[in-house]
């Protein structure tokens, strides 16, 4: 379980590094399923390796015995011809290809048992994997809709803050003292030119 634990320290590094700058919290879960996506095709690539180098070695195991089995049957063949210094050397031969494929043995054993823990692993990654999706997919989801409803919440905010009735009745209101302060100005005018006339037949009546 050395691999998982491995992979679950750097997706948490980056995690917690990603959250610290701030960044999109939907970017977050993308780069963290495609850390361990990352993480899931090497170990898939080793374990891949680890099962040609174990057949690798059965096969070398294979030919060693296959040796050893031809010299032996040589061997029986020298001392039934009566050939005692063959049949040894033969039997020598023999115990040389089975040494190595012994030693050959312990490695393939080592090399299967590696195969096998790669294997567990590589099935605990990919439902793991598979658990990561699914939750990035329903994480984003809430995370859209608790945005949505944090916009709509906002836009109800204002709504409520400056309802259509207090917006027309500020408008009304801004109407009215434009309206008011036109008539002023209008009739300000008209009371100086009223007084202008006035003036101007009060020196014509004096005249007369």
């Amino acid at each position: 379980m050395g691999w998982l634990n491995r992979v679950g320290r750097v997706v948490r590094a980056q995690i917690n590094s990603l959250i610290s700058e701030a960044e999109d919290p939907e970017k977050i879960l993308e780069k963290a399923v495609m850390d361990m996506e990352q993480e899931l095709i090497a170990m898939r690539r080793a374990l891949a390796e680890a099962i040609a180098t174990q057949k690798s070695t059965e096969r070398i195991v294979a030919n060693y015995q296959q040796a050893a089995q031809k010299w032996y049957d040589r061997a029986q063949l020298s001392l039934h011809s009566g050939n005692e210094a063959s049949a040894r050397e033969a039997l020598m031969q023999r115990q040389s290809y089975q040494q190595q494929a012994q030693s050959l043995q312990a490695q393939l054993e080592e090399q299967s048992k590696i195969g096998s823990n790669l294997k567990k692993d590589l099935r605990t990654l990919e439902q793991k994997y598979s658990e990561a999706k699914a939750k990035k997919n329903l994480y984003i989801a809430r995370l859209r809709s608790a945005q949505a409803q944090q916009k709509m919440h906002e836009i109800a905010g204002n709504l409520n803050g400056a309802s259509p009735s207090s917006i027309f009745e500020r408008i009304e209101t801004k109407i009215l003292e434009l309206e008011a302060e036109s008539e002023l100005t209008g009739a300000s005018g008209r009371d100086s030119l009223e007084e202008k006339f006035i003036a101007i037949e009060g020196k014509d009546n004096k005249e007369l």
